[in-house]
């Protein structure tokens, strides 16, 4: 550990995500009544951002694309590269600000998903969408085509031995010189590539005995590894700790089911508050977890941004 991971506390703006994902729920469900099922459809109104956790990493992602977008000087319209990220994202860019943003997943389901919810909001949103599949891998688009490249909680999900090094070297291909990339990961205090049971690549069901890959857990050290160093010709910017608080309300919120969380979800901003912290630094968050993915894992999450260096800089 670089130095001690004293509490400082940002503000993660809990509400201003949570309200946009409230919004564009119920508006999916007066323009496209339950098009996506009737459990996606309700949660979508319930649990508008699918955990307590997301929101540093919303506040962290946002602050920084807004704050670039709103510097930029050029005069044509900024393009922005989604890379698997929770969708609700990438449209609250879109609805805000002026830009043509690329959102992408490897799932197809979850790019139509995103497409639906689109098309109920779009009309009051400011930015163009364009939907694809994509390989993080293997981008099919050209060198520096965009002003902004982010990835939340994605990379880890990269299959391959070096799939999440691979997808930080094709975000940064794709970006133009002096464009902003934004990655989060989960940081424990022991490095794990782990399993999961009756999921492969982190989305699709399977049976529910098979144990596929889901995710790496990195430590300071090898996310310096696999994460920093694969950036060469860049900046790093600003990097950011999360933890969790174990506290009572801790305790008592990881003992609650899965369904039972979803019904809960209007609480995800108040156990963002509760139960976040963060402080500028790169740290082993206090964590618990094993080679199989659980629930109750414990971990936290490591948030980067970096410039990329012009030819000459």
């Amino acid at each position: 550990m670089r130095k001690s991971m004293a509490s400082k506390t940002f503000r993660f703006d809990e509400s201003k995500y949570y309200r946009f994902g409230l919004a564009t729920g119920i508006t999916n469900l007066l323009c496209n009544g339950f098009q996506l099922g009737l459990k996606k459809t309700l949660g979508k109104i319930f649990q508008p951002i699918n955990s307590y956790t997301r929101f540093p990493e919303y506040h962290f992602l946002g602050r920084q694309a807004e704050h670039h977008l709103q510097n930029f000087a050029s005069s044509e319209r900024p393009k922005v590269l989604d890379v698997g990220s929770p969708k609700c994202f990438g449209l609250y860019l879109a609805f805000h600000f002026d830009i043509e943003i690329h959102l992408t997943d490897i799932d197809p389901p979850s790019v139509r998903e995103a497409e639906i919810l689109w098309g109920a909001i779009k009309s009051r949103g400011r930015g163009k969408v364009v939907f694809s599949v994509q390989d993080a891998r293997a981008l099919e688009y050209p060198d520096q085509e965009f002003h902004i490249a982010y990835s939340m909680s994605v990379i880890e999900h990269v299959e391959g031995q070096a799939g999440d090094s691979e997808s930080m070297r094709q975000m940064l291909r794709v970006l133009k010189p002096g464009g902003l990339l934004l990655v989060t990961v989960p940081v424990g205090q022991n490095y794990v590539e782990q399993d999961r049971l009756g999921f492969q690549g982190a989305a699709r069901k399977v049976r529910a005995r098979n144990r596929c890959f889901f995710q790496r857990i990195y430590t300071p050290a090898t996310a310096e590894e696999r994460i920093v160093r694969v950036v060469p010709g860049t900046t790093l910017i600003k990097a950011i700790t999360v933890w969790r608080k174990r506290n009572m309300i801790f305790e008592l919120y990881r003992r609650l089911g899965t369904d039972i969380r979803g019904l809960l979800g209007c609480l995800n901003p108040i156990l963002s508050v509760a139960l976040n912290d963060s402080q500028e630094g790169i740290f082993p968050a206090p964590s618990n977890y094993g080679t199989l993915h659980s629930g109750n894992d414990l971990y936290g999450d490591l948030m980067f941004a970096w410039e990329k260096r012009s030819l000459n800089g």
